[in-house]
């Protein structure tokens, strides 16, 4: 059968589609399309053998997985918790995206208890991360370990791979560096930087105000004597002091409140806040610390219906008196 134009246009163009399907297979190719995976990370805090809920409180202040080969970074998702400790249940998270696994990493982090600043600048095991995964298809966590003195490890986990576990890749030891105090204490909002503890003088109050423990406890005055329905203390981190049973006007070991908010009032109800100065709060109980004596620091509260709540710490009869620093006039609960 004698072939017409249109079978030599058709074959043509068979052979202009093959050679495309060639080219962009060399371009996937090239460009290592076939070794991307859907992937993420994490760091966790890890203090083995310390029980205390404080252990291990890292502050992350950079960090970033890099792909050299495509110059792609990966880097904190801007929500994750920048402050994280080993008894927590927050992990310093990243975004989770489909490229290429990291060959590199920076990372730039506070130990909060050993008070210095470490630094890890390093190449990653690339080939060993990609031969440790069973089924490229399901997704990657690769979880960075911080131990105390620097030593980080570094994992890979597969969530949805139930018999993968938890696997090695890595381990490395960040070097100590020198740093500031601003460094810790500012954090970044729409463009703007802000410190939350615009009063500490050095980074050694920074880490007190954080993990200190000193044994206190707290009363409230009312207005003609009204009852307190609830007592909300919050630490330094953010985090609330609240514990299973726990009572603020039990003297126990605590880490320094930050903020108090106290609910009271008989027929009608009142709400007051409280927040102290970080190097105030903190220079109070150093100081009352000194005094020789067994008796906790008691931490008094004067609340009024419409006037300014008072505070002040006292042990052994010396009295500080506590500045708030955010005055507010008390909430008037509607019925």
């Amino acid at each position: 059968m004698k072939k017409t134009v249109v079978d030599y246009m058709n074959l043509g163009l068979a052979g202009v589609f093959i050679v495309l399907v060639l080219l962009y297979g060399i371009a996937l190719i090239q460009k290592k399309e076939f070794n991307k995976v859907k992937w993420s990370a994490k760091i966790i805090s890890v203090s083995p053998d310390s029980t205390d809920e404080k252990s291990g409180m890292l502050k992350i202040l950079d960090v970033v997985f890099i792909n050299t080969f495509n110059n792609s970074e990966n880097r904190l998702d801007y929500n994750s918790p920048k402050l994280i400790v080993s008894k927590g249940t927050d992990s310093a998270y990243f975004w989770s995206q489909d490229d290429l696994l990291p060959d590199s990493l920076s990372v730039k982090y506070f130990s909060v208890e050993e008070k210095k600043f470490y630094q890890l600048n390093t190449k990653l095991p690339l080939e060993k991360m990609q031969n440790a995964l069973d089924n490229k298809s399901l997704g990657i966590d690769l979880k960075m370990e911080i131990q105390p003195k620097g030593k980080i490890l570094l994992k890979i986990e597969q969530p949805e791979n139930k018999n993968f576990g938890s696997k090695l890749i890595e381990g490395f030891l960040a070097k100590e560096i020198p740093g500031t105090l601003k460094m810790l204490v500012y954090r970044e909002y729409a463009g703007e930087k802000y410190n939350d503890f615009p009063s500490l003088k050095g980074i050694s109050d920074y880490s007190d105000v954080l993990i200190q423990k000193y044994t206190w406890m707290v009363k409230v005055e009312t207005e003609n004597s009204e009852d307190v329905s609830e007592i909300s203390v919050y630490a330094f981190d953010g985090k609330s002091m609240r514990t299973e049973n726990e009572t603020y006007e039990d003297a126990k070991l605590r880490n320094l409140p930050n903020r108090f908010s106290i609910d009271w009032g008989n027929t009608q109800r009142y709400g007051s806040n409280y927040s102290f100065d970080s190097q105030e709060i903190l220079d109070a109980f150093k100081a009352l610390n000194q005094i020789k004596s067994s008796e906790p620091a008691l931490i008094t509260f004067k609340v009024f219906k419409n006037a300014y709540p008072k505070a002040e710490i006292s042990k052994g009869g010396k009295t500080i008196p506590l500045k708030d620093a955010y005055p507010d006039l008390p909430t008037k609960y509607a019925h």
